[in-house]
């Protein structure tokens, strides 16, 4: 299947929308900076638009306005968004633990004619695909351009992909002057393939504003269920068929505990799902939730569960702790493995191993509402470093290394 969109496909109305950001009177880079990704989600957005206050000039070029599996509309924020010429193949994703996914694979074809039309002074190319080619292809002939190659990935999801797709990485390597990583996975990954640590930065995902719910957490009533939250696709890759027949077993074993599962999302898991439902077990589905309802949802939980088996980030529970929400979180999501402390902000565990599994869930579960509440300082003290702004400096430390000379206009 193949798919080309052109700017001019795309909604003037996408362009309008504007966003509330503190003012900036710091330095401004003298520098034209041009992002290369996909598509943009909210996350991307609002680092961007703090990004643009620091530098000269910024170009965000994007494969698509949005995939076709995505069930939220492009926001851009007043950015400068390009879509560029694009051929789109659908690639079926089959996992090791069983599950299969679409993917899509990116052939964005007007990427070197682009950058000569733009004469950027630095690229920032997202994942190790055609893309990043591409922008290495403009980099052999534009030696005074650097390439940063911004790596969300992590070394679980890697181990799964394809020989052709590691013969790629491997000539992108030697293409690209810089490498950006996420997470702690991520960078083992991009060091397994030689990438030396001089030219590795961090540069982390950073959390929408809009869904953080920053109203104190209160103790629920005595006889309240015990509720958990889970956000995001209803899907096999999501591990929640697998964590539902985990606290059914719980709560067999536990019969005077009332447990309430709420899911926001889609997915055709589901029906599996609520069949886990028992005596002292209710499932409910609370379908897709926009920003407010999203905020309410994680005030009237007491734990977010993520039991994903394959996540290179996860911002779920990253959003869920800075709302004062400790996580119940599989380590195969990039984020519990960086940030949670079992006790502390929530416990981990790995879903394709049942004792993991049921031992996180018994610790939870030990907890009193008392406890929970207590435990919200340490959840939302472990992602306040995480911000729009914090993630905008990180771009400005690499584009500083790798443009030394860059100054005020």
């Amino acid at each position: 299947m193949t798919n080309t969109l052109l700017e001019s496909d795309v909604p003037e109305s996408l362009r309008a929308i504007e966003i509330e950001s503190p003012e900036w009177d710091g330095e401004v880079l003298d520098a034209h900076v041009v992002i290369l990704n996909n598509y943009v989600r909210l996350h991307h957005a609002v680092s961007y638009v703090e990004l643009a206050k620091r530098v000269r000039k910024l170009t965000v070029l994007l494969s698509v306005s949005m995939e076709p599996n995505k069930d939220w509309e492009a926001q851009w924020m007043g950015l400068d968004v390009r879509v560029q010429k694009n051929w789109m193949f659908t690639k079926k994703w089959k996992h090791s633990k069983g599950f299969t996914e679409d993917s899509y694979i990116h052939l964005p074809v007007d990427t070197v004619k682009q950058l000569k039309q733009l004469k950027p002074d630095i690229v920032f190319s997202y994942e190790m695909g055609v893309r990043t080619l591409l922008s290495g292809w403009f980099r052999r002939w534009n030696r005074d351009v650097p390439l940063v190659m911004v790596g969300n990935m992590s070394h679980n999801i890697e181990q799964e992909r394809t020989f052709s797709r590691r013969f790629l990485r491997g000539i992108i390597r030697r293409l690209v002057d810089y490498c950006t990583y996420n997470g702690p996975s991520c960078k083992r990954y991009l060091k397994s393939l030689g990438l030396p640590e001089e030219t590795l930065f961090h540069l982390p995902y950073c959390i929408d504003p809009e869904v953080i719910d920053r109203e104190p957490r209160e103790v629920g009533a005595a006889d309240k269920p015990r509720t958990l939250l889970y956000c995001g696709g209803i899907i096999p890759r999501k591990g929640v068929v697998e964590f539902a027949d985990a606290l059914k077993t719980w709560c067999q074993q536990n019969p005077s505990r009332k447990v309430l599962f709420q899911l926001a999302g889609a997915g055709d898991a589901g029906a599996e799902v609520l069949a886990r439902q028992g005596d002292n077990l209710q499932v409910e589905m609370l379908g897709d939730l926009d920003h407010a309802a999203l905020r309410l949802a994680n005030r009237n939980a007491d734990i977010c569960v993520n039991p994903t088996f394959a996540d290179e980030w996860g911002l779920v529970p990253i959003e869920a702790l800075a709302s004062g929400l400790p996580v119940l979180g599989s380590s195969y999501a990039q984020s519990v493995e960086t940030v949670i402390k079992d006790g502390h902000n929530g416990w981990a565990f790995r879903t394709d191993e049942p004792a993991s599994l049921a031992k996180a869930i018994e610790a939870s579960m030990a907890c009193s509402s008392q406890q929970l509440i207590e435990m919200q300082d340490d959840c939302r003290q472990s992602v306040a470093h995480i911000s729009p702004q914090a993630t905008a400096e990180c771009f400005v430390n690499v584009i500083r290394h790798a443009l030394p000379a860059v100054a005020k206009p």
